[in-house]
């Protein structure tokens, strides 16, 4: 409740002018307060389906750095370095989507590239882990979360490196951004996707 506090306060210090930003920080506030009241069961149901990239995602655990100044800093600086650096390999808006079927597979176009593989989510502690390849099989750990109508998809930085060389990436620049975060513990980079209609389609 205290967490939820804090944040509303937040809003109201940020979004006074924004009418649609008071609208989907509230959005957000309040899948997440009914994932976590159902032990990420919200996540598990709405994971299904057709997800377009549309920027860069941090997700810094814990309260004191969720709410602190120097967090919300430093969720900007590496956003902005995650898109420079993912924009190199080709994950860019309009370009690159996911999808995820209730059989358990997944695909995930990247530009020329199709990433394909297998899926299992753990709704107790959001865990994500998929399998890419066919033959020359590859496990990566990450994490999933529903963030107001958006997912979430996010890893330790060595995992994301992981997924990123596998899908067939070039990653020494992540380098800079493994310099940033290295006094820090308990934070998640990754990627944030929209739902997908019938107009908003990848390349």
């Amino acid at each position: 409740m205290r967490r939820i506090f804090i944040t509303l306060i937040a809003l109201f210090t940020i979004s006074t002018t924004n009418a649609q930003g008071w609208l989907d920080a509230l959005k957000k506030v309040a899948t997440e307060a009914v994932d976590k009241a159902t032990d990420g069961a919200l996540t598990k149901i709405a994971i299904v389906g057709s997800w377009s990239y549309s920027a860069p995602a941090v997700k810094l655990d814990g309260e004191d750095t969720l709410t602190s100044l120097s967090g919300s800093a430093l969720s900007a600086t590496l956003g902005s370095k995650m898109e420079s650096i993912f924009a190199k390999v080709g994950i860019v808006k309009g370009a690159c989507s996911v999808t995820f079927n209730e059989d358990g597979t997944f695909t995930m176009p990247i530009k020329s590239r199709n990433i394909s593989g297998t899926y299992t989510y753990n709704n107790e502690d959001h865990s994500l882990t998929m399998t890419l390849g066919q033959e020359k099989k590859v496990e990566v750990k990450g994490f999933a979360y529903i963030s107001g109508a958006n997912l979430q998809l996010v890893f330790q930085i060595n995992k994301l490196t992981d997924f990123l060389v596998n899908v067939g990436s070039s990653v020494s620049s992540l380098s800079t951004v493994t310099n940033l975060i290295k006094q820090y513990e308990n934070i998640y980079l990754g990627f944030e996707f929209a739902r997908q209609t019938a107009t908003t389609t990848a390349e």
